[in-house]
């Protein structure tokens, strides 16, 4: 008979849930919310099973749905930076962009390096008509993560609401760097080009 269990055994629910992470990053996401609800039936409450179920209601389009589940899992664990982070992506894609503002302030508080938190601040802020603000939170997501898209993308769009275009150009220039068929980075820099009156280079 055993007693207890060795090191490397994680309890069920720990594994259920590491299971249906991998169903999920692979992009089954009936398999996943399955796997989810099965833990949220033995433990209500439990925080990743909502934000994660949470996460996928918002990865179909279904907001509402997604604002509840997170909000449930923060009233869990308050202190929890994904989770922070996208809770102002759902209130972000729902025009709530104050309210999104907070949570990804939220976020970096309790993860000051979360990258992906700065970058979609940054890029609400210029939203809500603040770019020089939004120039500064994208530069850090890229001091954080030098080879962030998405940051060189958002900090492009902060430069142009400045005016600062030729700049814009350098950064959408970076992108393509990183990803040379990224196509959002082509169209912005022909957009950019244009502006300029580079219609050749458009």
């Amino acid at each position: 008979r055993r007693l207890g269990r060795s090191f490397g055994e994680l309890p069920m629910t720990a594994r259920a849930l590491e299971n249906a992470r991998r169903h999920h990053t692979a992009g089954d996401l009936q398999k996943a919310e399955s796997i989810y609800r099965q833990i949220l039936h033995a433990e209500s409450n439990h925080p990743d099973a909502l934000h994660l179920l949470g996460l996928i209601a918002y990865q179909i389009g279904k907001n509402d749905v997604a604002l509840n589940l997170i909000t449930k899992a923060l009233e869990s664990k308050p202190v929890f930076a994904k989770a922070q982070s996208n809770l102002g992506n759902v209130l972000k894609k729902m025009g709530q962009l104050e309210r999104a503002v907070h949570h990804y302030h939220e976020a970096i508080a309790i993860e000051p390096d979360f990258a992906e938190a700065h970058s979609n601040l940054g890029l609400t802020l210029c939203e809500l008509g603040q770019p020089k603000e939004a120039i500064d939170i994208c530069r850090k997501a890229i001091t954080i993560k030098p080879d962030f898209l998405e940051a060189y993308c958002n900090l492009g769009v902060a430069l142009k609401e400045l005016g600062r275009l030729d700049e814009a150009v350098a950064v959408c220039r970076k992108a393509l760097d990183i990803k040379p068929d990224h196509v959002e980075s082509h169209y912005n820099l022909g957009t950019l080009f244009q502006e300029l009156e580079r219609f050749e280079d458009a």
